[in-house]
């Protein structure tokens, strides 16, 4: 049984996607689109967020005796 039936390229591992995207003919016919690399980008900047704001001691230092 071949599973790799689908795979045509070692490459489509890394195509970008559009994952939502938003067509404003408004706005000077502006396109937004979140694409996967940005979705990746956005959650990792929201984890490094995270992690700064839980390992910073707000200036509550207890000092030792």
């Amino acid at each position: 049984m071949n599973v790799f039936f689908n795979v045509t390229s070692p490459l489509d591992q890394f195509e970008i996607r559009n994952l939502l995207s938003l067509d404003a003919p408004i706005l000077g016919n502006m396109a937004i689109s979140l694409t996967n690399i940005g979705l990746y980008l956005t959650i990792a900047g929201y984890l490094v967020l995270m992690l700064n704001l839980m390992a910073t001691n707000n200036n509550r230092i207890i000092s030792n005796n």
